[in-house]
């Protein structure tokens, strides 16, 4: 089978060799065309006759690959942090399993969130939202230590270090006035987070939507009132240690979610932030754009 191997080469401390994994996908047969995600216009490069997509590396090489692929399955080899994306659609970290299955490999469709505002639309795989996500990522990128996150030796010690942020951000985070409009139901109050899902996970293995289906047609939206602020607290000291459940947040399953009232408050795409999103926001999905792959004994 032809294939083509899109690689990050600096996913967790650039641990997964290009060299090693395209050998691996030789060896099982495939004829395999090697792409670096830092090559300039990489997308340009995969070519037609390609008939299945490898994508090695973490969330982040995920969503910036995969909205290229429409019409191209594609599988992922998670070499990232929290692999969020590989978690929920039920991926492999076993190249050689990988390889062997490939022509093997069920194929499911998979919707693709669109975030737009005045400054035109944005596409996402995981969530888009506001409130403490979005502010983690902001403090994430004004640590002045931010150096000892990339020396983390361990995806629990990076984990940990984003738990205590984010529970500290929880405890103190002010609500966000807004009105958004899910479907055709209006609900206003403050919030302290609004999460548009499209996957289960989010964040350091945040599991915010449980059983949410990236197939479904349908967005998670999950939403914190300031008043329930020690509810998102208590859930994410559990986190901490070491629970996986989700308390039940106040959750609507919907297509489209809009609002016109945010009061400058900075949205996360993805691990992408906006800080200054011009109104109105609507966060939607494009169901059954995007293929991946499921290979026998994988999941």
């Amino acid at each position: 089978m032809k294939i083509a191997l899109v690689h990050n080469a600096d996913a967790f401390s650039g641990k997964a060799a290009g060299s090693e994994i395209r050998r691996v996908f030789q060896r099982a047969g495939h004829d395999v065309t090697y792409l670096s995600l830092q090559q300039p216009d990489w997308q340009r490069l995969i070519a037609p006759e390609n008939e299945r997509v490898i994508i090695a590396g973490g969330d982040g090489t995920v969503q910036s690959v995969a909205p290229h692929l429409r019409g191209k399955p594609f599988s992922i080899l998670p070499f990232g942090t929290a692999n969020n994306i590989a978690r929920c659609l039920c991926q492999t970290s076993n190249a050689e399993l990988l390889a062997s299955q490939l022509d093997q490999a069920e194929i499911r469709a998979l919707d693709f969130g669109i975030f737009r505002d005045g400054n035109g639309s944005k596409p996402f795989l995981e969530a888009a939202g506001m409130g403490v996500l979005a502010e983690l990522i902001l403090k994430m990128q004004e640590w002045p230590n931010r150096t000892e996150m990339e020396r983390a030796e361990s995806r629990q010690e990076k984990f940990a270090r984003a738990l205590e942020q984010l529970l500290a951000l929880s405890r103190k985070c002010e609500g966000t006035a807004g009105e958004w409009k899910v479907d055709g139901t209006v609900i206003a109050d403050r919030f302290i987070l609004v999460a548009a899902m499209n996957l289960e996970l989010v964040g350091p293995n945040l599991r915010l939507a449980p059983d949410a289906n990236p197939s479904d047609g349908y967005l998670d939206l999950v939403c914190v009132r300031e008043r329930h602020r020690e509810n998102l607290s208590r859930w994410i000291e559990g986190q901490s240690a070491g629970e996986t459940n989700a308390v039940n947040f106040e959750r609507w399953r919907c297509h489209r979610v809009e609002t016109r009232t945010s009061n400058n408050a900075p949205v996360h795409i993805d691990s992408n932030l906006i800080q200054n999103p011009k109104l109105p926001i609507v966060i939607e999905l494009e169901p059954a754009a995007l293929e991946y792959l499921v290979v026998p004994g994988g999941e």
